[in-house]
């Protein structure tokens, strides 16, 4: 049950919506106007909820109201708790490290070795291919210096930090 918990309270729309029924019951669409959120995304997680026996939902005249069930309070009442302080330590974490300290430990701390391929393609960029023994990256370099991981879907990562790096050295 408390793995069910915590997936069910990963993102902050799923645990602002069960901080609301912790307060008391509510509808879905008073919870999309409180909340700030589509229409569409509570009724399809408090559906969720009712089915894991997490929330119970109760129709008066032509409106649903969903409740936390009382045997499930104090364990949801702990796992959103236990993810906001979570929450909050990433936070205070990553306002603590500077930039440029954090990419220093992460360049200091790579011991990987990979094989960089470098690929010139027309669209005003280069690509590089980063390969190891079982695994490979693929990261997308503009004239602007501007850097894509494609595998990480993210403009700085590690294999971005590792290509960089790498390029300082003259090793591409």
């Amino acid at each position: 049950m408390e793995s069910i918990l915590k997936k069910v309270v990963k993102t902050e729309e799923r645990k602002n919506i069960l901080t609301k029924l912790l307060k008391g019951p509510c509808c879905c669409e008073d919870l999309s106007k409180e909340l700030n959120i589509s229409k569409g995304l509570p009724p399809r997680f408090l559906k969720l909820c009712a089915s894991l026996n997490i929330v119970k939902r109760e129709r008066i005249s032509h409106k649903v109201y969903y409740s936390i069930n009382p045997e499930n309070y104090l364990k949801i009442y702990n796992a959103i708790s236990l993810e906001n302080k979570k929450t909050e330590e990433k936070k205070n974490f990553k306002h603590n490290i500077k930039k440029d300290e954090f990419q220093t430990t992460l360049s200091v701390g790579d011991s990987k070795n990979y094989e960089i391929n470098k690929i010139d393609n027309g669209f005003g960029g280069t690509t590089f291919i980063l390969n190891n023994n079982d695994t490979s990256y693929e990261i997308f370099k503009t004239n602007d210096n501007n850097y894509w991981c494609v595998s990480c879907q993210s403009v700085d990562c590690e294999h971005i930090l590792y290509l960089k790096k790498a390029s300082s050295k003259k090793r591409i």
